[in-house]
């Protein structure tokens, strides 16, 4: 039984233990986005950005591992 338990845990993929990283940006004055702060939750990203963008008067947003737009916070 042991056996079998580690030929599969050896047989997949390591992505499969990979967490979503999701990236947190803001908008410069020129209009660039510049990275302010990485997270593996998106509850957490999404308030964090919120709060930033309020605190600041900057645009953020929250962007994916793959580089997808997720959501855009503006103050």
């Amino acid at each position: 039984m042991k056996r079998l338990l580690l030929i599969s845990l050896l047989l997949l993929p390591l992505n499969a233990f990979a967490q979503t990283k999701i990236n947190l940006e803001y908008q410069d004055q020129f209009g660039n986005w510049k990275h302010y702060q990485t997270k593996h939750n998106q509850g957490d990203a999404y308030r964090t950005a919120k709060r930033r963008a309020e605190a600041t008067g900057k645009r953020f947003r929250l962007v994916d591992g793959n580089g997808h737009v997720l959501d855009l916070i503006s103050p």
